[in-house]
């Protein structure tokens, strides 16, 4: 099952349990797609290369919009800010 497959699960179960069972489900389950949907990669938005070493780089979180600076070559898997996967294919990392 993919993290896509698993967040349409459980939006599902939320419609399923919205009336039967008490907030505490529903808060579980939006917790859980947070989540999810923080393991599925988002492209960064690439701001800059830095002048003094053009191997360096500002790029943006698409989720938190928190900085992340990249040196040659080393491309965090996720924004140190929020946890979101970052999708670095464009770099050819």
């Amino acid at each position: 099952m993919t993290h896509e497959e698993a967040i349409k699960t459980i939006q599902v179960a939320i419609a399923e349990v919205e009336w039967e069972y008490p907030m505490n489900y529903s808060v579980a389950f939006e917790t859980a797609i947070e989540a999810l949907e923080k393991q599925i990669a988002k492209e960064h938005h690439h701001t800059k290369v830095f002048s003094c070493n053009s191997k360096a780089r500002e790029s943006i979180c698409p989720s938190c919009l928190g900085v992340i600076i990249t040196a040659e070559n080393e491309y965090p898997k996720y924004c140190t800010w929020c946890g979101q996967k970052i999708d670095w294919s464009d770099t050819n990392a």
